[in-house]
């Protein structure tokens, strides 16, 4: 089948109620694109949730496999190398499961498709019997053609000019106000996360310096604490860092922190780094800058919405669309193991 006929089955196997363009309160003119809206907008949202969900479980799964190996290589755990196989091969399938079912295209083409039908739907609901698909960036003509052919069979129908400056501009510059304030406070959790693995770490470095220095003015090389010997038996016992000395154990313990905190810094960035949270703001910041700017013009022009007016909303909106696409299409889910 072709993106657009899987599109369609997915809209008719869709069992989630359809959003709408305006709730409540739909151009009767523009039932069919509100339709085709509410089910590009719910099965993109549906998708964004799977793509985040397998983002996130290959990012815990791939700090916990390099936890394993580190147990395995430094603790002398080797019963661990078959969990360590496993993660692998549970690893392997999320991501062919999460290629297979084309969640990230999902999400992102469909929600490319949902806002340039909320522009065609406002620019017919203004009275203007313009195709969205005559202005759509070349990017996105391009980079998802059956979109523009969507886009290019709509009935372009109308029922008198609207009023568009509370219902699209007002409420959609409210939306992104509220949406950058939401994405800079996930940005916030992303740095705070970060400043304290990497806190963590550099602690244990320092205590590893720390050690190290000291191991060499003890003239032996080795340390011998009770209380260290009593937990070092107990481990041996069980058959964990046999032959090891309180030195070696030591030493494979701030291994084993070590390894492990560098494995999740990566793959911290790796989960957060493919929701491209800092982009998401700045997308939020500008689309509030231009519905500003288109309110601002409105009322200079003593509340008239001109065709002009309009029309170049249409357009800068279009743009940061396929900017919005163009970043997050790179963000698939990958097999990452270090």
């Amino acid at each position: 089948m072709t993106e657009k006929e899987i599109f369609f089955k997915d809209k008719e196997n869709c069992e989630i109620p359809f959003t709408h363009i305006e709730e409540g309160n739909v151009n009767p003119a523009l039932t069919y694109i509100d339709e085709l809206y509410g089910a590009a907008d719910v099965l993109s949202i549906k998708n964004a949730i799977k793509n985040e969900k397998n983002l996130g479980y290959l990012s815990i799964l791939g700090t916990f496999v390099a936890m394993l190996f580190l147990l395995y290589d430094e603790a002398e755990l080797h019963l661990l190398i078959f969990g360590c196989i496993f993660i692998i091969v549970a690893i392997f399938l999320i991501n062919r499961h999460a290629k297979n079912n084309e969640c990230h295209r999902k999400y992102t083409q469909y929600r490319v498709l949902a806002e340039s039908l909320r522009v065609q739907y406002f620019i017919l609901h203004a009275g203007i019997e313009r195709n969205v698909s005559d202005i759509l960036p070349w990017f996105t003509k391009k980079g998802i053609p059956w979109v523009n052919e969507v886009l290019s069979e709509l009935p372009l129908k109308t029922n008198g000019e609207h009023k568009i400056a509370h219902c699209w501009i007002r409420h959609q510059r409210n939306y992104h106000q509220k949406k950058f304030h939401e994405s800079k406070e996930n940005e916030e959790i992303y740095k705070r996360e970060t400043k304290r693995i990497l806190i963590i770490t550099l602690i244990t470095y320092g205590i590893a310096l720390v050690f190290e220095i000291w191991i060499l003015n003890v003239p032996s090389g080795e340390i011998n604490f009770d209380f260290l010997g009593g937990i070092l038996d107990s481990l041996q016992s069980v058959g964990v860092m046999v032959g090891y000395s309180q030195t070696d154990m030591i030493r494979s313990i701030l291994k084993i922190v070590l390894g492990t905190m560098s494995a999740a810094t990566l793959f911290a960035g790796n989960y957060y780094g493919k929701m491209s949270l800092s982009n998401i703001s700045e997308d939020h910041r500008r689309m509030m800058m231009l519905y500003e700017s288109a309110l601002r013009e409105i009322k200079a022009n003593n509340g008239v919405e001109t065709e002009k007016m309009i029309m170049n909303l249409a357009r800068e909106f279009l743009i940061e669309n396929s900017t919005w696409y163009a970043y997050q299409k790179p963000n698939v889910p990958d097999l990452t193991i270090e």
